[in-house]
């Protein structure tokens, strides 16, 4: 079980609530644990997807994007060859069929620090 702190409670509330407590016959925590949880139960059902569908449901307003799903091929290399390839070239051909995206990558600077030497 988790434990919770809350500091700053207005002292309205903290009175409202032992009184609450004490006319349902229980401790000021078990009531605040009853507000609580009857609070996050009464959600709307839309709280309780989840988290693809409310974020498709978010950008709906905007459009969809259909794409192209190649059919699936067993690869033609042996299973040798795959392995002796790189990562990079392994990423590459897997998302070729998708088509591709040109990156423009900045050439490195030269760094303004020496490097030192150990003679």
């Amino acid at each position: 079980m988790a434990t919770i702190t809350i500091r700053n409670l207005d002292e309205k509330i903290k009175r409202e609530l032992q009184v609450r407590a004490a006319l349902n016959g229980r401790s000021m925590e078990a009531e605040a644990r009853e507000a609580l949880t009857s609070l996050m139960e009464d959600q709307p059902s839309e709280s309780k997807e989840g988290l693809g569908t409310r974020i498709q449901k978010r950008f709906a307003p905007f459009g969809g994007v259909e794409l192209k799903i190649p059919p699936r091929q067993f690869s033609r290399q042996s299973e040798n060859e795959e392995l002796k390839q790189g990562l990079g070239t392994a990423i590459h051909n897997l998302f070729a069929p998708l088509g591709g995206v040109e990156l423009q990558i900045p050439a490195r600077r030269k760094s303004h620090r020496q490097i030192p030497t150990f003679e």
